[in-house]
């Protein structure tokens, strides 16, 4: 796989996966405009690789197993080794995303983190339930 190095002067959106540097790898993350997205990234760093790729499916999938390997000291998501885990989707009143996004940015806690604590704290009794049925 071929890394770039990340030049200032670039302007040209494109989709792919970067990697922040400072004393060693830092963070990882993706993007659909990823010179947007370096520049403006609130993560300390030196300097920054890119890799562009096809689809923004495929740099996220890319990210998740570099993180899992490489463990950057940024990242807070994929770093968990043998979570069971189901994706889905829902929709949430713009109050509780707002609500979720000030935990994330205060408490530097992913958002799946944040969900799934204030679903247990409010769902426990039926979890435990559950726990005993299956």
């Amino acid at each position: 796989m071929m890394w770039r190095r990340f030049k200032d002067s670039m302007n040209k959106p494109f989709v792919g996966l970067y990697a922040l540097y400072d004393d060693g790898l830092v963070y990882i993350g993706h993007s659909t405009d990823v010179p947007k997205r370096i520049k403006a990234h609130d993560k300390k760093h030196q300097f920054a690789k890119y890799k562009k790729m096809d689809s923004l499916m495929d740099a996220r999938e890319l990210e998740q197993r570099f993180i899992r390997k490489l463990k950057p000291i940024m990242n807070k998501d994929f770093t968990k080794a043998n979570v069971e885990t189901k994706a889905f989707s829902c929709a949430l009143e713009l109050d509780v995303w707002k609500a979720i996004k000030i935990k994330h940015a205060v408490r530097e806690l992913s958002v799946a983190d944040i969900v799934n604590q204030a679903l247990r704290e409010q769902l426990r009794r039926w979890v435990e339930i559950g726990n005993k049925a299956g």
